[in-house]
């Protein structure tokens, strides 16, 4: 990210801050499903349910800039699997983690491991996201407490969300899914970081 107060007040920062705008008013347009008040009564248990694919869009704005694509969240057991196309992919990227280690694979193959790749990540990205949390923030309920995360505390207002370490998430829409309430939007956000994400299909194993 070297480089980026070179461009404070040009055209080309303008832009990007339009730019970062756009996706998210996109994303936020893009869904059309029945808001429901609360996730609680249908939330999945993280210890039963193991095995899932999540897939829709995603739009991310980090220090004035930002850009939108789809994604695949694949997750079994502790392995995630999160391939990201489009613009903010920078047409394709693949991200595999067990919450310690990280491998990152890009369009044209390159493949890095370990700090390589969060380095890699977070330079692509303009952040470092949080995923071995976003893991069961996708499922609608807080990643299990750890050192350095601090208390979970619910949200006030309409939207039900709660706050986790220095993220505050928010769920705009849920959907059903076989016995559960699942979200279809949610955001994420800390500082001049917002994560949005939109799920059109939730996929399991068949039972």
């Amino acid at each position: 990210m070297q480089g980026r107060d070179t461009y404070r007040g040009s055209p080309v920062r303008s832009f990007g801050i339009i730019t970062a705008a756009l996706a998210l008013a996109l994303i936020a347009g893009c869904a059309g499903l029945p808001v429901e008040p609360s996730p609680s009564a249908g939330a999945p248990d993280p210890r039963e349910l193991t095995q899932w694919v999540a897939k829709g869009r995603i739009a991310l704005v980090a220090q004035g800039e930002g850009g939108s694509g789809s994604f695949v969240w694949q997750q079994r057991s502790e392995r995630t699997e999160l391939t990201v196309r489009g613009p903010l992919g920078a047409g394709g990227l693949r991200i595999v983690t067990d919450g310690e280690m990280l491998e990152l694979e890009d369009g044209s193959g390159e493949q890095l491991d370990g700090e390589a790749a969060r380095r890699a990540l977070e330079a692509r990205l303009g952040t470092n996201l949080p995923l071995a949390e976003l893991r069961y923030w996708m499922l609608g309920i807080p990643a299990p407490e750890r050192p350095g995360m601090g208390p979970v505390r619910q949200t006030a207002g309409a939207v039900p969300g709660f706050v986790q370490g220095a993220w505050v998430v928010s769920y705009e829409q849920f959907q059903p899914a076989r016995q559960w309430s699942l979200p279809a939007r949610l955001t994420a956000f800390t500082g001049d970081v917002k994560v949005r994400m939109v799920v059109d299909d939730w996929q399991f194993p068949a039972q």
